[in-house]
């Protein structure tokens, strides 16, 4: 008799999880893991890495070894990014715990009680104990879209830790290169001031012998106490760089400062930027943004699952008896629950929530290929402002070059009395000193424009010490080398 309800319970169970394993294989909604922007020619659209220079680490493509040390302390100690890094840790709980959901659970419970029916009656004790293996079918996938859109997350998360992580490297390297432009403004302006000191002496031994008239005198003071009072702008202007650098590498800007080099790196050529497609596999922001749209494709699956039945599978095996001072067999059992449940009635509150998880499917569609289009057309600027840079420097040195050709032969004339005023000369003088400071500014801002074009392409991940994720990438077209 026994022999035989086991048989009946082991048949029974055989045929719920039968039939919850094939329902579990139904899908209600197919996610586009290759998603790409929807953009001109986006039926067609392929993602080519063909030609692209982006380096890994492009901080070093720059040739100064303090401004390398300087962002790689960054990298390592910089406080926003190890938030970042906290969120990886986040988002991977949750979907060890989306994971989770898709196997049984195992519960242990025990009760025992003792009872008085009424005053002056024996007590009675109880003793009940099992272990309960719970279950829930992963029926249209539900618990399968809810795993993988925690996984895409993640995935997501990642991408925003490399996305900081080349953002702070920008903001490195700008910071350390203004420093080293208000470095080189200071030792020009030290430079322009014993030049200008050096005219005031000529133009007072002129006057005292009256071959100079006062007001020559007051417009050399003058000109040199204007170049005196941009001193402490400079100086207050490499201190707060100093200050936001110091903090960028998680110091406090009472520290010493940094170092900083003598000169501005001298750039190579411009690197290879490919094919616009290509941004989509080298840049962190827009892997992002694809991996939250998956995310949010995922849990629209879910949603559709929502609205019909769950299947939650139980075995329960214990023992209860009202006297656990002689425990015998009668008391073990073992149980069987299968619970159906699904929603009747909503009112469409369910259906409302397709469609608005579709509608943030579709937002994210349309962020991806803002942001798509955005980058492509940081690429082309930057390419473009650095030609147009490299343009406008070469003009400024000739206009440098016929400036001091100017001033020379202007206090030529002056000295020899061939020319009684001296507006001639400081004007020459002026002019000089102002190309030379903004021709200087002109060579920082082409590193600058640099700096922008590697932040554009965006590259090798700069962040390399943590454990990538795994994931499909869209198929990339290479070249045959044969």
């Amino acid at each position: 008799m026994l022999r035989s309800k086991t048989v009946h319970l082991r048949r029974s169970i055989t045929g719920v999880l039968a039939a919850a394993c094939l329902v579990a294989g139904c899908s209600l909604h197919s996610v586009d893991e290759m998603v790409t922007p929807t953009v001109p020619g986006g039926d067609a659209f392929t993602i080519s890495t063909d030609g692209v220079e982006a380096p890994n680490r492009w901080w070093r493509s720059l040739g100064d070894k303090k401004l390398t040390a300087i962002v790689e302390k960054a990298l390592s100690n910089n406080l926003g990014l190890q938030q970042a890094r906290l969120r990886i840790e986040q988002a991977e709980s949750l979907e060890h715990q989306a994971a989770t959901s898709l196997y049984p659970a195992l519960d242990a419970n025990g009760d025992t009680q003792r009872r008085w029916p009424d005053v002056g009656v024996k007590y009675t004790d109880s003793l009940a104990g099992s272990l309960e293996l719970s279950w829930e079918a992963d029926l249209w996938q539900r618990l399968t879209s809810i795993r993988r859109a925690a996984g895409a997350d993640m995935a997501a998360s990642r991408e925003d830790l490399q996305a900081t992580a080349l953002l702070l490297a920008g903001e490195v390297a700008e910071t350390y290169l203004g420093i080293v432009e208000q470095k080189l403004q200071l030792a020009l302006l030290t430079r322009q001031t014993e030049v200008s000191k050096t005219l005031l002496e000529l133009i007072e031994l002129r006057f005292s012998v009256g071959e100079s008239d006062i007001v020559d005198v007051y417009q050399q003071r003058q000109q040199l106490a204007s170049i005196q009072a941009q001193f402490p702008l400079i100086q207050a202007r490499r201190r707060v760089l100093a200050n936001r650098l110091k903090i960028l590498v998680a110091r406090s800007p009472t520290d010493p400062p940094e170092p900083a080099a003598e000169d501005l790196p001298v750039l190579a050529s411009p690197p290879k930027t490919g094919v616009p497609s290509a941004l989509l596999t080298n840049r962190p922001d827009l892997r992002m943004i694809r991996y939250q749209l998956i995310a949010a494709d995922h849990r629209v699956g879910q949603a559709l699952a929502d609205r019909l039945p769950r299947l939650q599978i139980g075995i329960e095996r214990g023992y209860s008896d009202t006297d656990f001072r002689q425990l015998t067999s009668e008391g073990l059992f073992t149980s069987l629950m299968a619970e159906l449940a699904g929603p009747v009635v909503d009112f469409g509150r369910r259906k409302a929530e397709v469609q608005r998880r579709r509608a943030i499917v579709k937002e994210r569609l349309l962020e991806l290929s803002e942001a798509y289009l955005t980058a492509v057309g940081e690429v082309e600027d930057a390419l473009w402002r650095e030609h147009r840079q490299r343009e406008l420097i070469k003009a400024l040195d000739k206009e440098l070059d016929i400036a001091r050709r100017n001033l020379k032969e202007t206090r030529i004339r002056f000295g020899r009395a061939a020319l009684t005023d001296y507006l001639p000369v400081l004007a020459a003088v002026q002019s000089l000193q102002a190309l030379e400071r903004n021709l200087l500014t002109r060579r920082r801002e082409l590193v600058s424009i640099r700096i922008l074009l590697y932040r554009a392409l965006g590259g090798a991940q700069p962040w390399t010490t943590i454990k990538p994720v795994a994931k499909r990438e869209p198929k990339v077209q290479r070249k045959n080398k044969s």
